[in-house]
């Protein structure tokens, strides 16, 4: 949980950024498809936290069933160990917040994973973005890896591990482009400076310790 001494509700998200700068594009992408990959997507998220922190599973459509059992082989095979699912990231001082799916702990290291039921997209941006936000708000409980798991429609997973010098410096990129493009007539705003702490819990309960 942060405590800040700005309202970070009105703080622009990780993905709402990498839109403005046209780093998500869905476009071309028909409606129906791009609706029905949405609905898919949103319910394999729903799923796995439902199951995660004991609440009641949601109903999922049939196509979400594959994905499921991909992301329980890859827990399984990985040995990655949940510790929360689900929450946000703010940055104390550049001024953006994110919300992670998971974090958790793989060969005794602590980090992030973002899930994917369909395309990577710019994930990389993504997880920088995550990953800067989480250790400038915990430095001493630091994010040492971060990994897009990508689930697929066979049944099957793809661990992506992506390397953080580069995915913040891309994220860095994306940031500084976004508030050097002016919007409604006003510049975005620069860094900031907000007093925080955090105590280390997940959004949704149940917290667990790590």
């Amino acid at each position: 949980m942060i405590r800040a001494t700005a309202p970070w509700s009105d703080l622009p998200r990780v993905t709402a950024i990498l839109a403005a700068v046209g780093l998500v594009n869905f476009s071309r992408v028909p409606g129906n498809q791009l609706a029905i990959g949405q609905e898919r997507g949103t319910a394999v998220h729903a799923v796995i936290e439902a199951e995660f922190y004991g609440y009641d599973v949601p109903s999922a459509p049939s196509d979400a069933g594959p994905r499921l059992a991909a992301y329980t082989t890859f827990v399984r095979e990985s040995g990655y160990r949940v510790k929360c699912m689900e929450f946000e990231v703010i940055h104390p001082t550049q001024g953006y917040r994110g919300h992670p799916d998971s974090r958790g702990f793989l060969f005794g290291r602590r980090g992030i994973v973002d899930i994917k039921t369909g395309v990577l997209g710019p994930v990389i941006y993504q997880l920088g973005g995550y990953r800067a936000a989480w250790n400038a708000m915990a430095p001493q409980t630091p994010v040492e890896w971060i990994a897009a798991v990508q689930l697929r429609a066979d049944g099957t997973y793809r661990f992506h591990e992506v390397d953080i010098a580069e995915a913040e410096a891309k994220w860095y990129a994306a940031l500084t482009v976004y508030r050097d493009v002016p919007r409604n007539g006003q510049q975005q705003e620069g860094p900031m400076s907000m007093s925080a702490t955090a105590d280390f819990r997940c959004s949704s309960p149940p917290p667990q310790r790590e």
